[in-house]
């Protein structure tokens, strides 16, 4: 049995209100309208609730835009209130209303996430940023270097004081599948991560800086291992650098 039109009609009334439809389904929608007011409640009802979740985005009034209303209303002749109140047709919520509804619900709740997410990501560069002048300008901090070969080459300063250090390299080559980790070794031969390094397109690793402040810790290392990093090492060193000065504890 073919369906009717005017069934198909009535799940467009929630992409109507949010002028998604293409012209041509929106001249017939509108043409369906004159001749049904569930929709038409359905249609005001749906904008209604979509400028409600548009409110936080409003910008306040200028003050004089008050003073202006207020003026006009003390010259505008009022009309009577209308004799009864007219009943209200009840309000059919379609799929096409729903849907439009959860579309919208997302999209507000992925803009939060990427607002939440940008500021997480300014806070970490921010204390970042601190905890390398922190190391840098310290009057006990001691810089020292290695070469894995003519082209790639790192250096380390570290502050006793601050229990930091900070990790530079350059001349690195693209991995696939794999990571670049810095690893802090102790005296006694074992070793703690401090995280996979973030490779730049030209090679180089921008200043990073990492907590070295358990016992013992007496140098650097960097290892290659697979992508995300590892637990332990799972490779040799292609790098290992002493710290003239141990930044860790003893």
């Amino acid at each position: 049995m073919k369906k009717s039109l005017s069934q198909d009609q009535h799940t467009l009334s929630g992409a109507y209100a949010l002028d998604a439809l293409p012209p041509e389904e929106s001249v017939r929608f509108e043409d369906h309208l004159a001749e049904c007011d569930a929709c038409v409640q359905e249609v005001r009802g749906f904008s209604e609730t979509t400028a409600r979740l548009a409110s936080a985005a409003a910008s306040p009034p200028p003050e004089e835009l008050r003073s202006a209303v207020m003026a006009e209303i003390s010259r505008t002749r009022q009309l009577a209130p209308p004799p009864a109140r007219m009943p209200e047709p009840p309000r059919r919520w379609g799929w096409g209303t729903i849907l439009a509804l959860a579309a919208c619900l997302v999209l507000l709740l992925s803009l939060s996430t990427v607002v939440l997410d940008q500021a997480r990501q300014v806070q970490e560069l921010r204390e970042n940023e601190r905890r390398i002048a922190a190391v840098l300008s310290a009057p006990d901090a001691v810089t020292a270097s290695a070469e894995a070969d003519e082209d790639v080459s790192a250096a380390v300063v570290s502050s006793p004081s601050t229990g930091e250090i900070v990790f530079s390299a350059r001349g690195l080559e693209e991995l696939h599948d794999e990571d670049y980790q810095l690893w802090l070794t102790r005296d006694d031969g074992s070793v703690y991560s401090a995280g996979v390094l973030d490779v730049e397109d030209d090679g180089g690793v921008a200043p990073v800086p990492a907590s070295a402040e358990e016992p013992g810790t007496e140098g650097v290392a960097v290892t290659v291992e697979p992508e995300g990093g590892s637990e332990q090492p799972t490779t040799d060193p292609m790098m290992a650098i002493p710290l003239e000065e141990g930044a860790g504890q003893d």
